[in-house]
Parts: C-alpha cells; sequence; structure tokens
C-alpha cells in the first residue's frame, strides 16, 4: 500500500503486473504438469502380480528427502520464474504501449534454455575445455530448442491474459 491508501501498482499496470504473476506461476507449474502427463500415459512397470506397497519407517528421512526436492525445485526455477515475470512485464507494458506483440520474448526462452545448459555444463567446460564443445552444441541446442518451445508457451499465455485484461478495463 502506498500513502495515498491506493495500490502499489498503478492502474495502468495491472495487467502487466498480472500476466507477470502468471507467467511465474506457469514457469513453476509446467514442469510438474508434463510429470503429470508422463505418469499418466507412461505404463506401470512390474514384473507380473507383484506389487510392492510399504511403509517407510523412518519418517523423518523420508520427509527430509521430500523437502530436498521442494526445496531444490523451488530455488532452482526461481531464476527462470523471475526472469520470465520481469521479462514479461517490460513486454506487456511494451505492448500496451507501442503495440509490440513480445516475439523477442520467446527468442529470450530460447537464450535461457541455453544458459540454463551451459550453466549445468560449467564444470565440464572449466575443467575439459578441449571435449566441451561437442557437449555445448549439443545439450545447448536442445536446451534452447525446448527454451524455444518453452518460450512460445509462455507468449501464448501472456496474450491470452493480456487481451483477457484488456476486454476487463
Amino acid at each position: 500500500m502506498t500513502g495515498d491508501g491506493g495500490d502499489i501498482t498503478r492502474l495502468h499496470d495491472r495487467p502487466a503486473t498480472l500476466v507477470a504473476f502468471v507467467k511465474a506461476l506457469t514457469v513453476y507449474l509446467l514442469p510438474l504438469e508434463l510429470v503429470g502427463a508422463i505418469a499418466l500415459v507412461a505404463p506401470a512397470y512390474t514384473n507380473g502380480s507383484t506389487h510392492v506397497v510399504g511403509v517407510d519407517p523412518d519418517r523423518t528421512a523420508v520427509w527430509a528427502r521430500r523437502g530436498h526436492f521442494i526445496a531444490g525445485y523451488i530455488l532452482g526455477l526461481a531464476p527462470f520464474a523471475m526472469a520470465a515475470a520481469w521479462r514479461t512485464f517490460v513486454h506487456a507494458r511494451r505492448w500496451r504501449d507501442t503495440g509490440s506483440r513480445g516475439g523477442q520474448g520467446v527468442l529470450e526462452g530460447a537464450a535461457c534454455g541455453f544458459a540454463g545448459a551451459v550453466i549445468v555444463l560449467l564444470t565440464g567446460i572449466v575443467t575439459t575445455p578441449t571435449q566441451a564443445p561437442p557437449y555445448v552444441i549439443a545439450y545447448g541446442g536442445l536446451a534452447a530448442t525446448l527454451g524455444l518451445a518453452f518460450g512460445a508457451v509462455l507468449w501464448i499465455s501472456a496474450t491470452i491474459t493480456l487481451r483477457l485484461c484488456a476486454r476487463q478495463v
């Protein structure tokens, strides 16, 4: 809240703020949705009629592993979610001010994918620089392609959100 009782976000920036929030939420939820879709489609692997169901007696260790996974998931995606939200806010304001449609954001998704792959490969790049180029090309290219596809999905979600907001205002 500001001193005048108004909202921190100015009225004309609310659609940009909303679409930035939707974008950050999409970045966080899309990997979980992908895993869920794979789990629905993938066959259950069993060796016939044997199904093992049990409870780990060390519940503290189970919850510690779950906590580490959740923390790693949240912290691992945080830079990408915040970058996507910030850049979406910028593109949404540009869309409102100049009519630009945000195609640059899709290319930024590809750049983020490539940067993420390079960060993961950084130890190998530094320790064995002569063997690194094929890995950087292969994994970086794959990550850039996935980033491009993810950027397209995010662009579609932002466009839909902005159009819905434009009808509300």
